[in-house]
C-alpha cells in the first residue's frame, strides 16, 4: 500500500503544472496619511500629511491646505503649513506634550473631516549601548542596544551614528560618514521575529559620535509599530506572517498614527 501511494504521489508530481493567472490590479481611492508624533521636548512638532499611492516606490504627494489642530483638553494649538504646499504642519516652537494629558488631532480637508487621540506614557532610563571593534576593516558596529522582547514596556531607539567631523571623511557624501538606525522592544514576540532576514551591518570608524534617543510607545502606539515591522523587517523571513493592513488610529478611512512619547537622550563618543 505504501508503495502505491508513493506511485501515485510521484505520477502527480511529474503531471502537475502551473497555470498562468492574468492578475488586474484596480486601485482604490486615495487615502490621507498621517504621520506625526508629539514629545515632551520643547520645539516645533511636525504632522506630516500626504496622499496614498498605487505605484511601488511612488513619491507621495503632499496634502496641503488642510486645517490642523491639536486640543490637550486645554488649549487649542493651530498648526501652520510650511513650507507651503509641503504637506507639513508645525506647531510653534515652545509646544511639548506632558503626562497624564490625552491629545486629540484634528485634519479639515475637502469637506471631510479625520480624528485621532493619542497619549503619552514614560519611559524608563536607557540600557547600555555597546558596539565592538571589528578588526578586518579597523571599524567599530553596534552589537547591542536594548532587549527585543520585553514584559515591562514598549520602546523605540533612534540611534543617530555621526563621522563627518573626521578629517578623513570631511570629503565623502554626506550619507557616507552618518547612519541612522532604529530599533524596538515590544511587550510581545513574534516568530517572524525571531526569523527575520538578517539586517545590514553598519560600520563606523574611531571617533564617532553616538546620540541615542529612547522614545516611549503606548499600547497602540506599540501594535501598530508591531504591524508595520510584520509587511517591513520582518518580511522576508522563515515564517512570514500573512500579509494585513498596517494598523491605524487615523479616523474616517485615514491611515498611518498619530502618536505620542515621552523621550530621554544620551550621547557618547567612540572611543
Amino acid at each position: 500500500m505504501n508503495k502505491l501511494i508513493f506511485i501515485i504521489l510521484l505520477f502527480l508530481a511529474f503531471t502537475s503544472c502551473e497555470k498562468e493567472v492574468q492578475w488586474t490590479f484596480e486601485p482604490t481611492d486615495k487615502h490621507i496619511i498621517v504621520d506625526g508624533l508629539l514629545t515632551n521636548v520643547k520645539k516645533s512638532h511636525l504632522i506630516r500629511i500626504t496622499n496614498s499611492v498605487t505605484e511601488l516606490n511612488e513619491v507621495p504627494k503632499p496634502v496641503s491646505g488642510a486645517f490642523v489642530t491639536i486640543y490637550n483638553g486645554d488649549t487649542v494649538q493651530i498648526l501652520t503649513e510650511f513650507p507651503e504646499n509641503s504637506g507639513i504642519y508645525k506647531t510653534d516652537s515652545n509646544y511639548r506634550a506632558v503626562l497624564n494629558k490625552v491629545y486629540s488631532l484634528q485634519i479639515l480637508f475637502e469637506g471631510k473631516r479625520y480624528t485621532s487621540i493619542a497619549r503619552m506614557v514614560p519611559v524608563t532610563p536607557f540600557n547600555k549601548l555597546s558596539y565592538t571593534y571589528n578588526s578586518n576593516n579597523n571599524m567599530y558596529y553596534i552589537d547591542s542596544v536594548a532587549k527585543n522582547f520585553s514584559s515591562k514596556e514598549s520602546a523605540m531607539y533612534e540611534i543617530i551614528i555621526d563621522w563627518s567631523h573626521l578629517p578623513d571623511y570631511t570629503d565623502l557624501p554626506f550619507t557616507e560618514k552618518r547612519a541612522v538606525l532604529y530599533y524596538y522592544t515590544l511587550k510581545t514576540i513574534d516568530v517572524s521575529q525571531v526569523f527575520a532576514p538578517e539586517k545590514e551591518t553598519v560600520y563606523f570608524p574611531l571617533g564617532s559620535r553616538i546620540l541615542e534617543r529612547k522614545f516611549s510607545l503606548a499600547p497602540q502606539h506599540a501594535q501598530f509599530v508591531r504591524s508595520l515591522l510584520s509587511e517591513t523587517e520582518w518580511r522576508g523571513g522563515f515564517f512570514d506572517v500573512t500579509q494585513a493592513n498596517v494598523r491605524t488610529n487615523i479616523s474616517n478611512g485615514g491611515l498611518g498614527f498619530f502618536g505620542v512619547s515621552t523621550v530621554i537622550r544620551d550621547t557618547l563618543t567612540v572611543r
